[in-house]
């Protein structure tokens, strides 16, 4: 790890970091529920601002993104006001919402009271996304404070609703912002680091850069047969249940001997590339010992994990409900029943087009199955021989002393592709680059993030701004 001025000056200021990040995280901000939103935002706008950075919250009818930038530095440390269309832009993407705790009683330390236990930091939103979005302000307010900030535009997006939608984001990115016209590089530090099981079949995260990510399609499907439940011995047989109809209604989605999904038109326009193939075999196969970890008796296909993974589609029951769920038996007969299920996609599958698959499938097999469409974030995908990887992935080998795991996308979905409804930004490369730690629990109780890759991703964005000015 280097130990010039920059990195000097993070370990000196690692303390004030923490500190304002432990801010961030005693906020609750929830967009599912709106709780603390407003006061949330208000909170990114001051972080930033304090870190050096012009910000500003701009309203949509969801809730608002904040925008902010940094541009090069005269002599006096003041912010050149002129933009500079010959130095290079990068700009970071993150988001300042939370999930849900959920039960507080599953909770080791209250959720928004941010608690350092075993290296690690545990709070609502420490890994998802606040410590990983912070980290791009506190490399800017490094720089400043080491008189090293280079020739370059820094601008960060930090959206308030990745959690529920990204409605607000859409918002501000179909109005076609004139402050992102310049961007070279869109930069998301989002998702867990890859982990690789080292001799002892333990698996550790590494420094990990990503093309792309997986897109999804939350879908909810409701029957009804009869007008209400009904005595199974006195109508079971001629009387349809719903929970029945249902389930063979899932089931004919996917393959009856393995975990394909078999609906006509599910997997149109996929686009796995020869050298995407070639990144995923380069991946170490750590199969068993994912296995042993999540005591597993099988793995539910036979192809090699991360194909399976990263170059697939997928449709996954999430839930079902329906019928008598006490303690003891009932003889119903269920007349609803409901079910939700997600798809993720792989680059090229259009969401929309996959829905409509799928209705039309449902339609043929059952028409009283009613599917409601819910969330969805499409699929993106950065060529992987792009030049810009190359700074983010010397900036990577810097900190972390290695060189990273590259994958064609992330195996989880954001709203990156968003950024390429910009006219300005329909070319330019997206990189992923996650900052959590692999056994991060995002979405679950007890989210952490451990406090070396917080230090390190603020060391990161900081190598990365530095590797950006030199060569993009």
């Amino acid at each position: 790890m280097p130990t010039d001025a920059l990195a000097t000056t993070i370990d000196d200021r690692l303390d004030d970091y923490r500190d304002r990040l432990f801010e961030l995280l005693a906020q609750p901000s929830v967009s599912t529920t709106g709780e603390g939103m407003d006061d949330a935002a208000d909170l990114v706008v001051e972080t930033l601002a304090d870190a050096g950075l012009d910000a500003r919250a701009i309203e949509t009818s969801r809730y608002p993104v904040v925008y902010a930038e940094r541009g090069p530095t005269d002599g006096s440390g003041a912010a050149d006001g002129d933009t500079q269309d010959d130095v290079p832009t990068v700009l970071f993407y993150g988001h300042y919402d939370v999930q849900p705790p959920g039960d507080d009683d599953e909770w080791e330390s209250p959720a928004f009271e941010p608690t350092i236990r075993d290296g690690s930091i545990y709070a609502r939103g420490a890994g998802d996304n606040k410590g990983q979005f912070a980290a791009h302000a506190f490399a800017v307010d490094a720089l400043l404070a080491a008189d090293a900030f280079p020739d370059v535009e820094v601008k960060l997006v930090v959206e308030g609703g990745e959690e529920s939608g990204s409605d607000g984001l859409r918002e501000y990115l179909r109005s076609q912002p004139a402050e992102l016209a310049d961007v070279d590089l869109v930069y998301v530090a989002d998702g867990p680091r890859h982990a690789v099981a080292n001799a002892d079949g333990v698996r550790e995260g590494k420094p990990t850069l990503i093309y792309g990510n997986r897109g999804v399609l939350s879908v909810e499907l409701d029957h009804r047969t009869a007008n209400t439940d009904l005595h199974s011995g006195n109508f079971g047989g001629p009387v349809p249940a719903a929970t029945n109809e249902l389930v063979e209604a899932l089931s004919s989605m996917r393959a009856a001997d393995g975990d394909e999904v078999v609906v006509d038109g599910f997997h149109d326009g996929i686009e796995v590339t020869e050298a995407d193939r070639e990144l995923v075999a380069a991946i170490p196969d750590d199969a068993e010992s994912i296995a042993a970890e999540l005591e597993l008796t099988h793995f539910a296909s036979e192809r090699p994990y991360y194909e399976r993974l990263l170059t697939r589609p997928t449709l996954t029951i999430n839930g079902l409900s329906g019928g008598y769920q006490g303690e003891g038996t009932k003889t119903v007969l269920p007349a609803v029943a409901s079910a939700k299920f997600d798809c993720r996609l792989v680059p090229g599958q259009d969401p929309d087009a996959v829905f409509e698959a799928i209705e039309t499938h449902l339609d043929a097999v059952n028409p009283d199955v009613e599917a409601t469409k819910h969330s969805t974030f499409p699929p993106m995908k950065t060529p992987v021989d792009t030049p810009a990887a190359d700074p983010v992935d010397r900036a990577l080998e810097t900190v972390w002393g290695e060189s990273p795991i590259e994958l064609p996308v992330l195996g989880g979905s954001l709203p990156a592709a968003y950024f390429r409804e910009v006219d300005a930004l329909a070319d330019v490369p997206v990189l992923v680059v996650p900052y959590a730690n692999h056994d991060q629990g995002n979405h679950s109780p007890n989210e952490h993030l451990d406090v070396d890759c917080f230090e390190n991703g603020v060391r990161t964005s900081a190598r990365v701004i530095e590797a950006v000015a030199e060569d993009l």
